[in-house]
């Protein structure tokens, strides 16, 4: 059985950005990210997900939120091109203290690293304590990274007691499960936030429809359609169930560029209580990796 839209979580790149290889409207307006909050409010939706270099974010949310208590995550600056160890450390504490007063908040639920290269780089140590520091100063109650393999899971497992992670995780995305790395975070009782459920909106598209550079997905969107259907699932609740259905997942970070999406979303979450969906015919083989990566889209 599934959980409800209460593991639902608000991605808000699009409230800073016009962020989304489907997105067909562009930057959510302050009004627009009013009524998603209040409408994620009502049906007990409580995390929203952020960031420091998602445009004007922070500071839309704390316009928007109006005082309503969410449980907020955000993200550091990257680092890499830091000099010294402390200018790292003193980027992200100016940063943080910057994401803090756009968010209108005195605390965060969570701070994460953005990429997790900076906490397994040479300066990663440094990082750390960072991170300790603003953990111990009450200003987020959990610290953490964002990563996008399995490799850099394994490194923060070794090197740190990490309280929180988010990886991305799809239908066709079962990497971080075939390696094992899911179960090693819930055996450690890391907290764990899934995001690209729905890869930008490129799982959602007609297969047909597929922008050309992502034809090689087609095959695979075709049957993960056909398993939707014969159990009874349109295709953003097989996608929400093919996710949820990793009971180690605490939250499911799923961003929209209207309220109508979001609460189509929200709908179809609550919706699931079905049985475990067999995704072994039509998941991802191993192929070209930079489909599944947004990062690596580029290079396409």
């Amino acid at each position: 059985m599934f959980s409800g839209s209460t593991r639902l979580g608000i991605g808000t790149v699009q409230f800073g950005l016009a962020y989304g290889v489907t997105n067909q409207v562009g930057q959510v307006g302050v009004e627009e990210a009013a009524s998603i909050l209040r409408f994620a409010r009502q049906n007990d939706v409580t995390t929203i997900d952020t960031a420091a270099l998602y445009g004007d974010s922070e500071a839309t949310i704390g316009h928007a939120a109006a005082g309503a208590a969410f449980d907020i995550v955000t993200k550091t600056v990257k680092i890499g091109g830091e000099a010294t160890a402390d200018a790292a450390a003193n980027a992200i504490v100016s940063r943080f203290e910057r994401s803090v007063r756009d968010l209108q908040v005195d605390r965060v639920d969570a701070l994460m690293v953005h990429d997790a290269g900076d906490l397994i780089g040479p300066h990663g140590d440094r990082v750390w304590r960072c991170l300790q520091d603003i953990k111990a100063s009450g200003l987020a109650r959990k610290v953490g990274a964002s990563v996008y393999s399995g490799n850099e899971i394994d490194h923060l497992l070794d090197r740190y007691d990490i309280d929180i992670v988010q990886l991305p995780i799809n239908a066709l995305d079962l990497r971080l499960v075939d390696g094992g790395q899911l179960d090693a975070l819930a055996a450690r009782k890391v907290e764990i936030h899934a995001r690209s459920i729905f890869l930008q909106g490129l799982l959602l598209t007609p297969p047909e429809h597929l922008p050309t550079k992502f034809a090689a997905l087609a095959p695979s969107l075709v049957q993960m359609r056909q398993a939707f259907t014969l159990a009874g699932l349109d295709v953003i609740e097989g996608l929400v169930a093919a996710v949820f259905r990793h009971q180690m997942i605490d939250r499911v970070i799923v961003g929209a560029s209207s309220l109508r999406e979001f609460q189509e979303i929200v709908s179809a979450a609550g919706r699931l209580q079905i049985a475990e969906i067999d995704s072994g015919s039509w998941r991802w083989p191993v192929g070209d990796p930079r489909l599944l990566n947004p990062a690596s889209w580029g290079a396409l």
